[in-house]
């Protein structure tokens, strides 16, 4: 098996829906580390950018020199691309694939696991741009990140001497590629620090790094430096909920759906740098909230001043959206005292919803999904609770397609601890809950007794696996701050995060908490649930026939079974002994000419 990580090394098995190579599995978190959550870069088009000095690598390396410092990987020039199996695919960049020519740093090809690669392309000297002081870098490229394999662009203002670096991708999850690929993204840069006042000896430098060895691909091609415009400011990223990991409590975070009495104030936050060549005065954040009915605002920031390639922060605070049901649109947008020379990169477009009774982090429609290599898990998010009236009645989960139809899962609520609050039953999967990409089905599991929940208080929600043969692909959609939402991996009994919130989300719906999902042919019920010597499985046939039954414990393994038997019609019983049972989690399944039914119940001795 190719590339598989040693378990101490925290493994994390997070990948994009029919994308992941079961080969290859991405690292995850440890809950008390955490890491900063890089702006996302644009891609956009500046078509009015006057190109300074460009390279296509139509004619090869064409003066490019390559220096490999560690393992077997090199940068080549490529027509053909990275083909392997799970990665993106040939460079579609504007002068390369079908008909051209582009560099890759191809690890999946070259590689070899657990051999360091280190390899660095740099161009030759450009000699006559001493007099622009102000520059963009900009290139196409394609990447595919593992576990946390480095793409740095380095620029030289003295031949080489010096480097200032720049790194890129650092916002890509592991087994996830850059957006769109194979399609090219254009990456921007402003390396006006880097000049020094301008230089006749510029090196440009992409520099490739994987710990791990036999990993994925870097492709780049069509690399140019740009003049400035006098007044070009850029908007980097934007939020309506600032949050970082040292807040006590997660009640900033971004929340997709609000339930009408969970509103809160919002922090909007924006990252601006200024691409420009001369000062802008008075940048600020414009944002117009668009809300349901007339409730529409416009909020701005405090003004700052920004020198050329200066990049700083904007903050709103103080407004709280009006409880009202709906979508609230929110357009975000820089303005300043200058005439914006180049406005297609100012604005941002996001929104959340307000309703009755649903409480969620996800975006409602599947982007990726996760697993545990078949070992129980669980995976969920972090909610924080303000009113002090709030019940919970279900948890309402989202599976993708790569989920076994039959499959038993549930849902969990922990406390701000993590201390175990309250479940619900098991439920049996059916093919119709399933998602494929885009996907927004989630299945409502009612919990055993509602949960009256505090107010100001942390709640985390999960979507539990029991483990064994069968696959529980749990449904993501977004993106997530540092320990906001978490897995628990059932072997070593230990909670890590994850990147991508899991479609797991509260629903305070009472009528939730009647409707039985519990799909069973057979109406199984079990006297007691929790027991401690011996429980009795009541079920009926609607008419005689040949069954059989087996107990399995959370990893699947067969504990009990019982060989095929006529049963009459009617109700029917089946006893079982709990002697010879460890204090567990169990699950009786009927087995009934094709059709099954499952049921879980408990050896005393834990909850």
């Amino acid at each position: 098996m190719r590339n598989v990580l040693a378990l101490q090394t925290l493994l994390l098995t997070f990948s994009l829906f029919a994308q992941a190579d079961p080969h290859r599995v991405t690292k995850r978190i440890f809950v008390p580390d955490g890491r900063p959550v890089v702006p996302t870069i644009q891609d956009l088009q500046r078509a009015s950018a006057t190109v300074l000095w460009s390279e296509d690598f139509e004619n090869g390396l064409n003066g490019w020199t390559v220096n490999t410092a560690t393992g077997p990987v090199d940068w080549v020039a490529t027509s053909t691309g990275n083909n392997g199996g799970y990665t993106p695919g040939p460079l579609q960049s504007t002068t390369g694939y079908p008909s051209g020519s582009w560099v890759a740093a191809d690890s999946d090809l070259m590689g070899a696991a657990g051999v360091s690669e280190n390899t660095t392309i740099t161009s030759p000297p450009i000699t006559t741009l001493g007099l622009e002081a102000y520059m963009l870098l900009r290139f196409e490229q394609s990447f595919r990140q593992l576990n946390d394999d480095q793409t740095i662009v380095e620029v030289s203002a003295n031949g080489g001497t010096n480097w200032t670096l720049y790194p890129i991708n650092t916002e890509i999850p592991g087994n996830q590629s850059s957006p769109g690929a194979p399609q090219a993204e254009i990456i921007y840069l402003n390396i006006t620090g880097a000049l020094n006042g301008g230089s006749n000896d510029i090196r440009i430098r992409f520099h490739w790094l994987s710990d791990e060895g036999y990993t994925y691909s870097w492709q780049v091609d069509d690399v140019a430096l740009l003049a400035v415009e006098e007044n070009d400011l850029r908007l980097l990223s934007a939020t309506y909920a600032d949050w970082n990991t040292s807040e006590e409590d997660f009640a900033g975070l971004p929340y997709s759906i609000y339930p009408i009495d969970e509103l809160r104030e919002l922090k909007f936050k924006a990252m601006v740098i200024n691409n420009g060549s001369q000062t802008q005065t008075n940048v600020r954040l414009k944002v117009d909230v668009d809300g349901p009915g007339s409730n529409d605002v416009t909020l701005y920031s405090t003004g700052i001043t920004l020198a050329p390639g200066e990049v700083d922060s904007l903050f709103i605070l103080g407004y709280t959206p009006i409880a009202q049901l709906g979508t609230f649109l929110l357009n975000m947008e820089l303005v300043q005292d200058q005439v914006e020379d180049l406005s297609d990169d100012n604005s941002m477009l996001q929104r959340f919803e307000v309703q009755p009774d649903r409480f969620s982090r996800d975006l409602g429609m599947m982007d990726g999904d996760l697993d545990n290599q078949g070992t129980a898990y669980e995976a969920g998010n972090w909610l924080h609770v303000l009113s002090f009236d709030q019940t919970l009645y279900a948890i309402e989960i989202a599976l993708s397609a790569r989920t076994d139809p039959g499959v038993l899962v549930k849902g969990v609520l922990y406390d701000k601890d993590r201390n175990f609050v309250m479940e619900t039953e098991a439920y049996e999967v059916q093919a119709s809950d399933l998602n494929t990409l885009g996907g927004s089905n989630y299945i409502c599991l009612p919990l055993i007794s509602p949960v009256d929940l505090l107010e100001e208080q942390d709640y985390l929600v999960t979507m539990a696996h029991f483990g064994g043969p069968q696959e529980v692909w749990v449904a993501t959609s977004g993106t997530s701050s540092p320990g906001t939402s978490l897995l628990l991996d059932g072997a070593q009994n230990a909670w890590f995060y994850v990147e991508r919130p899991p479609m797991v989300r509260m629903n305070l719906d009472p009528t939730a908490n009647v409707v039985d999902l519990m799909v069973s042919h057979h109406a199984l019920q079990a006297t007691p649930t929790i027991f401690d010597e011996v429980t009795t499985i009541r079920f009926d046939l609607p008419s005689a026939a040949h069954i059989s039954w087996q107990l399995t414990d959370a990893s699947g393994r067969i504990v009990a079974r019982a060989d095929p038997s006529n049963r009459a019609a009617g109700p029917n019983t089946v006893e079982i002994n709990g002697r010879d049972l460890a204090p567990a989690t169990y699950l009786f399944t009927l087995l009934d000419q094709g059709t099954r039914s499952t049921l879980r119940i408990v050896r005393n001795g834990v909850r």
